[in-house]
């Protein structure tokens, strides 16, 4: 710096222009990249943004889509009555009916993996494989109209009875894990949910492949949730929203991850595809997004690039439905393409900068040689001036501009120093007569400061100050006369404290000892809320007990519900085998008929053989009253199984009677159940509000006796003031206050009314 200083003008001055010209190309500069920065981040923005929000909205519509045909599908009677058949199958092939289906129709399939669907009836005849070819062909034409990867039916229990595509889930049990499927039937048949959603991840039943469902309950013709519907999602189809092509730009990059920041897409923020279900990195894009928020902000990718990203949730099942999840959407644009037009508009200025600079650097050049000639002329007269040479002329001084300002002042300087020389030399007189002036002054106030020093704060300065000092005598006359004015109201102060400190401290007495007896009754008051905190206490543990009681006579009574549900299943098997065996033993009678006829044909042509065929005509006759006794037989047993068809159907009515009442009294203790917990949860709260109340009135009893302490502590210290106060008094009384002293007597009179003043106040 100081290097700079000694430069001359000419090298400063052109110096100057050129870095103010380097300045305002480079502001300039920066502001043409900033705004063209800023508005093509506007741009880019505004079209991420429009990216992620359409695919969100296409992604929520395709999620609604299929919850919307799924819960049509769930509708329809066919699918009622198959899933209660398939059901009833089921559980007629007993504890191997999981071994018994696979191998049926996966190990025994003819066609391959990705086509077992096309097998519409197994090679073993069960009232499954006859269930299975009734419904099959329709649950497939679903699969392909719905487009959707399978469709399968779950039992209550977690038995997969039925897939269309019969992959590996298929007869098998969820047991407590069961992957997506298994997450997205526990979440359709819990309490109070509308759907059940498994998302996206690597399922082990389907060797590792990543698979989604989306489930809802089913329910009898009673009304009761006995298995649920579900639908296996295509991955494929959220591949193909993302891949649209419209607003994309061959650099744009999306990343779809789930709550649990792993992969919906195989795309992600750093260009580079990634698996489906595997983790991402976070970031609090992704965090923001999940949480329900949107927006654009920079990112810093783990590599260390920077994108800019528009990140969106995906509300699935909309954002209060039980058992829909969110999922955040990014659609980001690397920095380096954004800034990659406002760089190259910085060059084409930079080159553009450079014939500028070189016309202000001759300009700046033929300004400094204008400048610095002048200059160094007033330079030279500026170190005569200084040496003292008040007669040489300035240079310059005809000059209109500034530096024909500075020689006119420079001269105007030049002249008043030349008077001011000459001022200096007659002055010399003046200053002896001033300095006799101070010293007559100086004494007066010296010995009026003593008296004040000693106590006298009456003394004052009567002789006469010459004009240049007599503001000072009357200043110092005035200060002692307020101070002595103060010190009369500091000691009738001290006086009324005095009085006041007395009654403050027979008062906080008289209050301590109220405070000790309002602690006594707090106390009290204390103990008996403890009892009657622990009788409501006492009185919520028996209502809860009462309680889980209902509860497990809810849940026998539901047992009992299910049993005559399998009751009335197992009723309607005996009456289809009824029925069977009616037509085999009509088959028996057409028999027994055709039988008759036969050996009365062979009895005609026994007659007419004569002798020859007399045996064959007793034989004939055997067989005849044999097919009359079946055929008497046929009709007897037919009558009976009409008669045991009949009984079949009444118990079935009865059963379902006693289905409809136990149904009836599970509402019942439902009810009672709802109204024992709703006595529960009232006095477990009244218990936690004499809790509460316990607790305020012992903390309201901890501070009456800090109340009490303080009280006493304020004695102490109003004792303590009434001390001082007298301190105060003995030195007041070490002043001489001159002509306006008043006695301590006068004084203390004084005080009472002082006291009575400020008590009232």
């Amino acid at each position: 710096m100081p290097r700079l200083r000694s430069l001359s003008v000419a090298i400063k001055l052109p110096a100057l222009m050129i870095a103010i010209a380097l300045g305002c190309l480079g502001v300039a500069g920066a502001i043409a990249y900033n705004v063209s920065f800023a508005q093509l981040m506007q741009e880019v923005s505004f079209r991420l943004s429009a990216v992620a929000d359409t695919r969100a909205a296409l992604l929520e519509d395709w999620f609604d889509e299929k919850l919307e045909a799924l819960g049509e599908f769930a509708d329809e009677p066919q699918t009622v009555e198959a899933t209660t058949s398939f059901l009833s199958a089921y559980r007629g092939l007993g504890l191997e009916a999981n071994a018994q289906l696979r191998r049926s129709y996966i190990d025994e399939n003819p066609n391959p993996p990705d086509a077992r669907e096309a097998l519409d009836e197994a090679s073993e005849t069960t009232a499954y494989s006859l269930f299975h070819k009734k419904f099959h062909a329709a649950m497939r034409s679903q699969v392909e109209a719905v487009d959707i990867a399978d469709l399968l039916i779950v039992s209550a229990e977690g038995e997969v009875i039925y897939s269309v595509r019969k992959q590996g889930n298929f007869a098998t049990n969820l047991d407590e894990g069961g992957g997506a499927l298994g997450r997205a039937i526990r979440g359709a048949l819990a309490d109070g949910a509308s759907f059940g959603f498994g998302d996206f991840a690597e399922d082990a039943a389907l060797d590792g492949a990543v698979a989604g469902f989306l489930a809802l309950p089913l329910a009898n013709e009673w009304g009761d949730t006995v298995a649920a519907l579900a639908f296996e999602l295509d991955e494929a189809e959220v591949a193909a929203i993302l891949a649209m092509p419209s607003a994309l730009t061959p650099t744009t990059r999306l990343a779809l991850v789930g709550p649990d920041f792993t992969r919906r897409s195989t795309s992600g923020l750093a260009g580079q595809s990634g698996a489906l279900a595997t983790t991402a990195p976070e970031n609090p894009a992704f965090t923001a997004a999940l949480g329900g928020e949107e927006g654009v902000t920079e990112l810093t990718l783990p590599s260390g690039e920077s994108v800019t990203a528009a990140y969106q949730p995906v509300r699935l099942g909309g954002p209060d439905a039980a058992g829909g999840t969110t999922w955040a959407l990014l659609a980001a644009e690397p920095s380096e393409v954004i800034a990659a037009g406002p760089r190259a508009l910085l060059a084409k200025l930079a080159r553009a900068a450079i014939p500028a600079l070189v016309v202000a650097f001759l300009v700046a050049g033929l300004s400094a040689r204008n400048m610095a000639r002048p200059l160094g002329r007033i330079a030279a007269a500026v170190g005569e001036v200084a040496a003292g040479n008040y007669e040489s002329e300035i240079p310059a001084q005809k000059r209109g501009d500034e530096i024909g300002r500075i020689s006119r002042a420079l001269d105007a300087l030049r002249r008043d120093l030349l008077q001011s020389r000459d001022e200096l030399q007659s002055g010399a007189s003046a200053r002896a007569a001033m300095q006799r002036a101070q010293t007559e002054v100086v004494e007066a106030l010296q010995t009026a400061l003593s008296r004040l020093a000693e106590g006298d704060l009456g003394s004052t300065i009567a002789q006469e100050f010459p004009e240049d000092y007599a503001q000072l005598r009357s200043d110092f006359n005035r200060a002692t006369d307020r101070l002595q004015q103060a010190m009369i109201d500091v000691s009738q102060s001290a006086a009324s404290i005095n009085h006041d400190v007395d009654h403050i401290a027979q008062a906080s007495e008289e209050l301590g000892q109220r405070t000790e007896r309002q602690a006594a009754t707090v106390e009290e008051t204390a103990a008996a809320l403890d009892q009657l905190t622990a009788s409501v206490s006492e009185a919520a543990r028996n209502a809860a007990d009462v309680d889980g009681l209902v509860g497990k006579a809810r849940e026998d009574a539901q047992a009992s519900g299910e049993v005559v549900r399998e009751t009335i299943e197992a009723i309607g098997v005996i009456e289809a085998s009824f029925q069977q065996i009616s037509g085999n033993i009509k088959v028996i009678d057409d028999i027994a008929f055709q039988t008759n006829l036969l050996a009365l044909n062979a009895g005609v042509e026994a007659a007419r053989a004569g002798d020859a065929g007399l045996g064959f005509a007793v034989v004939a006759s055997e067989v005849r009253l044999l097919a009359q006794r079946c055929s008497e037989a046929a009709s007897e047993i037919n009558g009976q199984i009409t008669a045991s068809s009949d009984h079949v159907q009444n118990g079935v009515r009865l059963v379902g009677r006693t289905g409809g009442a136990l149904k009836e009294i599970i509402e019942a203790i439902r009810t009672i159940a709802d109204r024992v917990t709703a006595i529960a949860e009232s006095a477990r709260e009244q218990s936690t509000g004499l809790s509460e109340l316990n607790s305020a009135v012992s903390e309201l009893d901890m501070t009456t006796q800090k109340n009490a302490a303080m009280f006493e502590q304020t004695s102490a210290a109003s004792s303590d003031l009434r001390t001082a106060a007298q301190g105060l008094r003995q030195n007041v009384g070490r002043f001489t206050l001159g002509s306006r002293t008043e006695t301590w007597a006068g004084t203390e009179e004084a005080a009472p009314d002082t006291a009575r003043r400020a008590a009232s106040a």
